[in-house]
């Protein structure tokens, strides 16, 4: 008598075969209705897809890519907009797909469309140091305190690191990203020179004075701190250059910021007249310079 094969179907099995069903259905869906929802979406709010990465199977044929790029730059605009739309059934349905159970806990904050925070997502949040052993024993913890059946949380159940990244891939449009080390609160120091403060005080009253609008200029004070740490424009002053003045020869004195070998740098640069009628420039010594990421010279 022949010998009857036996195939076993574990957790990995069995979670690998549902993840390719949901796949295969999944995007079937994605090529014919949500498409078609995604584009009359964009169209009536405007938006132009917005260049990314393409993620996961998005990639497979032209129809899934462009149906990425639309629900990416959907999940960009401000839930301001949701009045606008609330009634068609392009809104109502994508609303519905994306705040579904099947990628996890609903997530919206300020954006027309939700994310859904799985196991792996709250694993991510909460954890210091992202390795797999780690984020895997997180994310195991976080599904056998809930009763969640997101498809990535049903992964992160059976805690195998291979079938959770399998199964992540397959949500990734639809599922929150995590953020790596989220800490507390930073901590803002205010190590402004109290004249160099007082005196930009008064700059500043000046200008709201002059130009009286919705958003004036923030006082320099301590509680300000964070306003202005996020307002510096870090590396985007690299470039800029100011013609500061010329002498009696008809040449330029000109200050410039660059990027030199191991810092941001100033020069000092002239130009003027040569026989060609054409300016030449000339650089002389670094002025001052500082780190690369620093968006002010060091002292």
């Amino acid at each position: 008598m022949a010998h009857k094969e036996t195939r076993v179907v574990d957790n990995r099995t069995f979670l690998l075969g549902l993840d390719e069903l949901y796949r295969e259905a999944m995007k079937r869906q994605e090529r014919g209705e949500l498409i078609r929802h995604a584009r009359d979406l964009a169209k009536r709010l405007r938006v132009t897809k917005v260049q990314v990465p393409i993620e996961g199977y998005y990639s497979e044929d032209a129809t899934l890519t462009e149906y990425f790029l639309l629900m990416r730059s959907l999940q960009q605009v401000s839930k301001d907009h949701a009045q606008e739309v609330s009634a068609t059934a392009a809104y109502r349905r994508l609303y519905a797909v994306t705040s579904s159970t099947l990628f996890g806990e609903s997530h919206t904050t300020t954006t027309l469309l939700p994310a859904g925070i799985d196991a792996l997502t709250r694993a991510l949040n909460t954890t210091k140091t992202w390795m797999v052993a780690h984020l895997t024993d997180a994310a195991h913890r976080d599904a056998t305190g809930c009763d969640g059946y997101a498809l990535v949380t049903l992964a992160a159940w059976a805690r195998d690191p291979v079938v959770l990244t399998a199964l992540r891939e397959s949500v990734v449009l639809y599922a929150r990203a995590g953020f790596l080390g989220r800490q507390e609160e930073p901590k803002y120091e205010w190590h402004v020179d109290a004249e160099l403060a007082d005196r930009a005080a008064r700059f500043v009253a000046t200008f709201n004075a002059l130009f009286p609008v919705e958003r004036p200029l923030p006082a320099p004070i301590p509680e300000n701190a964070k306003l202005f740490w996020y307002s510096r424009p870090e590396g985007r002053i690299v470039g800029r250059s100011v013609r500061l003045g010329s002498d009696a020869d008809g040449r330029f004195y000109h200050w410039a910021l660059r990027i030199g070998r191991d810092a941001q740098s100033l020069a000092s640069m002239s130009s003027g007249p040569t026989r060609s009628g054409r300016r030449s420039a000339t650089r002389s010594r670094t002025v001052f310079s500082g780190r690369t990421r620093s968006s002010s010279p060091s002292r």
